[in-house]
């Protein structure tokens, strides 16, 4: 089956706990993998996804985004969710899907939000578990919203970051809210322009742990920062094109 040409803007929602990422490693079940052994069925041809970005080990997404080249251009959207869903893992789904002339998942991005979970309490709640951190203490909410805007804006976030996997550790933040959905979570709610290896995980890591933010961020080094987070409190809540 020959390529048509055109793209297809698929969305997909996934629970990473039993994942080592998104992107393909070799001998490992990632969610690209999934994709595409369950799209390649669905079209009977070989189909390569490209992502928004690469979710980590554990983490999870509501919004994901992928493209890929359809292998045919009279593809009705509703039968290609039923099918496509139909040979993917229950903790995998494509939610929406639409076919574009041209469309890039990765490079086309021009913002993302990730929102980090966490709930408080001195014991386990295993139902939050799945995409929250326990944290077992009270937490000072306004001093976690001070320090927060220093971050907000344009920086070089060396310091968040496990491993430079690109060219420059300059990155914007254009929010980061602190919410208390309920009186026993906090929400981190993160929008920017791309995020290094690592970095909203540290972010909140660092939050949670340390009084000055601002002397962290200065010093880019990965040492003066908190510790990273756990990847099961992570979700991809949105990507904007």
């Amino acid at each position: 089956m020959l390529n048509c040409g055109v793209h297809l803007k698929i969305q997909c929602e996934y629970i990473g706990t039993k994942y080592v990422g998104f992107q393909t490693q070799i001998g490992q079940r990632t969610i690209q993998n999934e994709l595409e052994k369950a799209i390649s069925r669905y079209f009977a041809a070989p189909v390569k996804v490209v992502g928004s970005g690469r979710t980590d080990a554990g983490v999870h997404a509501v919004g994901q985004v992928v493209s890929c080249l359809c292998p045919r251009e009279d593809v009705k959207i509703y039968q290609f969710l039923l099918g496509v869903n139909s040979y993917l893992p229950s903790d995998i789904a494509v939610t929406a899907a639409e076919i574009l002339p041209k469309f890039n998942a990765r490079s086309d991005a021009k913002a993302k939000t990730y929102i980090y979970k966490c709930y408080v309490s001195p014991t386990r709640h295993p139902s939050m578990d799945v995409d929250h951190w326990q944290l077992y203490k009270p937490v000072d909410i306004e001093r976690l919203r001070t320090q927060a805007q220093v971050l907000v804006g344009t920086h070089d976030f060396t310091a968040f970051c496990a491993e430079l996997r690109d060219k420059s550790p300059i990155r914007t933040i254009y929010s980061l809210d602190i919410q208390t959905p309920t009186p026993h979570e906090i929400w981190f709610v993160i929008r920017g322009n791309g995020f290094l290896h690592n970095m909203v995980r540290i972010i909140v890591g660092t939050l949670l742990e340390k009084s000055d933010v601002q002397a962290v961020l200065k010093s880019r080094d990965r040492r003066r920062a908190g510790k990273t987070a756990p990847a099961k409190g992570l979700t991809l809540y949105n990507v904007e094109y």
